[in-house]
């Protein structure tokens, strides 16, 4: 996933709500919170010419008709995702944030033990040689917060798959099971010996009929990770390009958001296969306002496509389907990395 931040700090919205304040004050941020909301969706909602908007309107307002304050008129911006269909938008207040969720739907226990386990106990960036020839890079979602983080992420990643003495690969599995999500940015980056410099994927914005393209430019040496017209990242001294190596991504229930970006990038690439499970689905972008300091809206604005145009508006779907049979902790006896080597190991 991709966030653009609108900043609408005006003074008419610029305001910290404080415990202090009267129930008109409160009843009156509440009425512009709505109005701003509203606004904002109804001109660039990802799904906004797919609803009849006059019932959405009334029926969000009818909602937070009663609120006392912002806490209370929670409940009717929910209602608003749902209503649209975003299951990728959000609101924060204070520390706390609020969505509606359609996708999140529990796994079952027995097929996917040992995903729910592994998402429960932890892991990491994660190389390994399988065998001569074979290599396996986990990569997890991330969480950059401060300055350089993304560099650190990116070169952890690029570390690791010069562990796996690629110069003597010949082909390598990229797991992506484990990636919730975080910034698709340090992942390309991280990644980017495997993509021959080009567009990996584009966000698309129906309500403008606007692309954005992400993809790759320069050379083995210096490589720039570019979205739309800016430059995200910085990619410099790789070894060798690995545009021909062949790839198996694997994918499943919990690959979303920004894993699933990195998915994408993978689509239309040569000598490269997807097997696992329908990835989670959330193939949108949000853009995003800050209200006030405490409160933040964001919405799905638009649905990410790959290198050859096709869009992905619910999941992306693996090549070859296995449900289940994953063993993190011995991959010689996961089934999916069963099914990957074999493709690998074919001329």
């Amino acid at each position: 996933m991709k966030t653009t931040a609108k900043l609408f700090m005006i003074a008419l919205f610029a305001m910290v709500l404080k415990p202090g304040e009267t129930s008109a004050q409160k009843t009156d941020s509440t009425r512009r919170l709505l109005d701003t909301v509203l606004s904002f969706t109804k001109n660039n909602s990802l799904y906004r010419n797919n609803v009849n908007w006059k019932m959405v309107e009334d029926s969000v307002r009818f909602t937070a008709a009663n609120a006392a304050g912002i806490k209370d008129a929670l409940p009717a911006i929910q209602l608003l995702y749902k209503l649209l269909g975003d299951h990728h938008g959000f609101i924060t207040y204070g520390k706390k944030s609020y969505a509606w969720r359609s996708v999140d739907k529990p796994l079952d226990k027995t097929t996917h033990q040992a995903l729910v386990k592994k998402m429960h106990d932890g892991y990491k960036l994660t190389p390994e040689l399988l065998e001569k020839g074979y290599g396996y890079l986990l990569v997890p979602d991330n969480n950059p917060t401060h300055q350089g983080d993304n560099n650190k992420i990116a070169q952890q990643i690029i570390d690791s798959l010069a562990s796996l003495h690629t110069s003597k690969l010949k082909g390598i599995i990229i797991d992506l099971r484990l990636n919730p999500g975080g910034s698709m940015w340090p992942m390309i980056g991280g990644l980017a010996a495997l993509f021959e410099p080009g567009k990996l994927g584009a966000f698309v914005f129906p309500a403008s009929q606007k692309a954005e393209e992400w993809g790759i430019k320069g050379d083995i040496t210096h490589r720039i990770v570019y979205d739309g017209t800016d430059t995200v990242y910085h990619i410099k001294s790789q070894d060798k390009n690995l545009y021909q190596l062949k790839v198996v991504v694997l994918t499943g229930p919990y690959t979303r958001s920004s894993g699933e970006a990195l998915a994408i990038s993978f689509k239309g690439r040569k000598n490269t296969f997807f097997i696992g499970e329908n990835s989670g689905g959330y193939t949108t972008s949000n853009e995003s306002f800050q209200f006030t300091n405490e409160i933040g809206f964001f919405l799905a604005t638009s649905v990410e496509s790959d290198r050859n145009g096709v869009a992905y508006p619910d999941h992306v779907k693996p090549d070859k389907e296995i449900i289940g049979g994953d063993d993190f902790d011995h991959l010689k006896n996961d089934q999916k990395v069963i099914a990957a080597l074999k493709w690998l190991k074919q001329k």
